[in-house]
């Protein structure tokens, strides 16, 4: 495990952009005219069709529980939003903490397994305005759930977080890292910096900078370099901790 506090210094987000260049593929041209004339679309329909979840319900993720080894972040209780939850593996544990914890996410399919232990669930779409009131949450929790958006989309969801998040309250997630950009390399096209469409599917990678830009109006904690095992698959995510 690969485990490291960053600190970086500020660097905004179109600052990023002026040396970067797009990966040129046959027709990329006409697929990010396509992508940007549609931002509108669903664009998790992948999610929320369940095609995720289909055969993955009952597989094990205990290899992936991360968070045992930040219990000091986890210690002020109070309510809890688990945002993208899945199938819950978070979920419990949080409640094991001790949270009065909400489980969100896009797929039925997903919150009925929640079900079996937590009746406190909600279906969302992340894209749209959380249904929640101001400073509502204690902590929010989002475990590889944001990565799936446009650059407006995802700030736009960041400040909706901070919105529903007390003063003083945690968020709390992780995120896939620009370091898994290999494993799609051969398929994906990039839409917009670090954002890809892959076989039919949207997918931001991050580095530390994106991280830092984007929670730029909370207070950062601690960002970690995380390698892990999920679904019997090496995975290379960022771990953040950032405080309203």
């Amino acid at each position: 495990m690969v485990k490291k506090h960053v600190i970086k210094p500020y660097i905004t987000l179109k600052e990023s952009f002026k040396n970067h260049k797009f990966i040129k593929m046959e027709n990329d041209e006409s697929i990010i005219i396509e992508f940007k004339r549609n931002k509108v679309r669903k664009m998790n329909d992948y999610f929320k069709e369940d095609e995720y979840w289909k055969g993955r319900t009952d597989k094990s993720l205990e290899d992936d529980i991360w968070i045992e080894d930040y219990k000091e972040f986890f210690d002020k209780k109070g309510k809890c939003l688990d945002l993208g939850c899945g199938i819950g593996q978070y979920s419990k544990i949080l409640m094991e903490y001790g949270y009065d914890v909400t489980s969100a996410d896009i797929s039925r399919l997903a919150l009925n397994k929640v079900k079996e232990f937590n009746k406190n669930v909600i279906q969302i779409d992340m894209r749209e305005k959380l249904p929640f009131k101001n400073e509502e949450f204690d902590l929010v929790f989002a475990s590889l759930s944001i990565h799936y958006f446009s650059d407006s989309d995802t700030k736009k969801l960041i400040t909706e977080i901070r919105r529903i998040l007390k003063k003083g309250g945690l968020f709390i997630g992780s995120v896939n890292e620009i370091k898994e950009l290999h494993k799609i390399k051969d398929t994906a096209k990039e839409l917009e910096y670090h954002f890809y469409l892959n076989k039919n599917k949207y997918i931001r990678l991050f580095d530390v900078k994106d991280l830092e830009n984007y929670l730029d109006i909370f207070n950062v904690v601690k960002i970690d370099e995380r390698e892990s095992i999920r679904f019997n698959n090496k995975k290379n995510y960022l771990i953040f901790i950032v405080k309203k």
